[in-house]
């Protein structure tokens, strides 16, 4: 098959969307299919890094568009990032027909993009994979961006049902994402599949805690690492944590490393500032090949999901994390896909947002344990991440379903 799909985000870009889409795009050019993607020249995280406008990576044919680059610091600079990529996507799409593509495959930012490559694929008749792994309005709302009901609103969902209901596949990340859908739609929809994202290492480091590079580089020392990595986006709050941290800023068996960017970054520093928070360390990206290295780093990982946001949002460091061997600190709603795995791998840590006080004696008592206990909660979260979530296995259900599409 000759399969195309559309992304602001691909390879080198380090996002988690990126990541992810890279895997499953070489994974079908293994399996013999003529892949491409339609992307963005700009860094998702610095603008100012500009790739070059076609290239192809490991089989992958790469054509960017040089849509604007006013990066994330403002939402009026976001929105005309991703206006001006929507409409050099449908310039791009309209010299599409059936016998270039057989599926094009589309995902969920930036918002519309979708609903252009369905229109598209629908007037080329051309199958469409919607590979769902957020959901608007909802997210919007949520973050505060757009108001619930509002003519925007109504028209990113009628847009959003739209894809849903002429999708010849639609691939979800979690059964609450799946059960939603079809309470927007009020009715059952075939052809969803619900295929979780799996971890991006390529290695896992194994050494001993003490001899991990990035650990050295860092100067962590023998403190217990409570680490947050990737993008501190709105959906993902962190003030219960940066709350615990102030309360921690006394005792110095804990460090907090926040690995990333993002826009929730900043409440990070004005915390740290605000407080003089020295347990507090902030670190930039980490690139893919050393990605084992940083979070192997770690005593245990932070995972975040905001109120209201379950079904909407499918946080993935859960699976890295546990896919490494390490410790789960979650902080969010009672019942989630995380809670739903975290049910099975006893020892790791589950509170609510503003739970503060109780994150903090779980913290201490996460101290207290010996390095073996420690090391045996993250044995039982490998096994269960090595069994359920193992890239390979993920990746040959997401290959499959894209190929099986009734023609």
């Amino acid at each position: 098959m000759k399969i195309v799909c559309i992304s602001q985000v691909y390879w080198p870009d380090t996002a988690s969307v990126a990541q992810h889409l890279v895997d499953l795009l070489q994974a079908l050019s293994d399996h013999g299919h003529e892949v491409s993607v339609i992307t963005s020249r700009h860094n998702y995280e610095h603008p100012e890094v500009i790739y070059p406008a076609s290239e192809c990576h490991n089989g992958v044919g790469i054509h960017r568009l040089f849509n604007t680059g006013f990066g994330k610091a403002t939402k009026w600079g976001r929105l005309t990032d991703f206006l001006s990529f929507n409409f050099l996507i449908v310039c791009k799409l309209l010299f599409l027909t059936r016998s270039s593509c057989d599926v094009l495959v589309g995902l969920t930012s930036p918002p519309l993009l979708s609903y252009i490559g369905m229109k598209v694929a629908r007037f080329r008749n051309i199958r469409f994979v919607y590979w769902t792994m957020d959901l608007q309005p909802e997210l919007s709302v949520v973050a505060g961006y757009i108001k619930e009901g509002s003519p925007i609103a109504k028209s990113m969902q009628e847009r959003g049902d739209y894809i849903f209901r002429h999708s010849d596949r639609i691939i979800v990340l979690d059964d609450y994402m799946k059960q939603h859908i079809c309470r927007r739609l009020c009715e059952e929809r075939s052809g969803v599949d619900v295929i979780p994202v799996w971890p991006v290492m390529e290695n896992v480091y194994e050494g001993k805690r003490g001899e991990n590079p990035f650990r050295k580089e860092n100067g962590f020392g023998d403190r217990i690492v409570i680490m947050y990595s990737g993008n501190h986006s709105v959906m993902h709050p962190l003030t219960t944590l940066l709350e615990a941290a102030v309360k921690l800023k006394d005792d110095g068996r804990f460090l907090f490393v926040h690995i990333g960017g993002g826009v929730r970054l900043q409440e990070v520093v004005d915390y740290k500032e605000k407080y003089r928070l020295e347990n507090i360390m902030i670190l930039p990206y980490q690139p893919r090949e050393r990605i084992h290295l940083s979070l192997g780093s770690a005593d245990i990982h932070v995972v975040s999901l905001g109120e209201g946001c379950v079904g909407y949002t499918h946080p993935n460091k859960i699976y890295g994390a546990m896919f490494i061997n390490k410790p789960v600190l979650y902080i969010g709603p009672a019942q989630s896909h995380i809670t739903d795995i975290l049910d099975h791998c006893p020892g790791n840590i589950c509170v609510s947002h503003g739970e503060t006080d109780l994150l903090v004696r779980k913290i201490v008592e996460f101290a207290g344990m010996s390095e073996s206990e420690r090391d045996d909660i993250g044995k039982r979260n490998r096994i269960y991440a090595e069994t359920y979530l193992h890239p390979d296995l993920l990746l040959e259900k997401m290959v499959e379903s894209i190929e099986t599409i009734s023609l």
